[in-house]
């Protein structure tokens, strides 16, 4: 867990310090803490960006595609004009 500030009740902001240099100073810009993800995190955060990746190449081959069968649509009309 990262330092991070909670509110009572009555609206007051309390820090609450995870390491030492907060600890000691009550100063979030000294927050040394490092983002403890799981396992399962990671790997749902890995998933998504295949997911982007795949995404986009596939919306870059169905633009490959039309641009193709564009090709081969004006290559039949020509040959059926002769």
């Amino acid at each position: 867990m990262k330092c991070h500030y909670t509110y009572l009740d009555n609206g007051k902001k309390v820090l609450i310090p995870e390491c030492w240099p907060v600890a000691i100073s009550f100063d979030m810009s000294q927050c040394i803490c490092r983002d403890e993800k799981t396992f399962a995190d990671f790997e749902r955060e890995r998933y998504n960006e295949t997911v982007k990746v795949l995404r986009e190449e596939i919306k870059a081959l169905e633009h490959e595609n039309a641009y193709l069968n564009r090709i081969i649509k004006n290559l039949r009309k020509k040959n059926k004009d002769k």
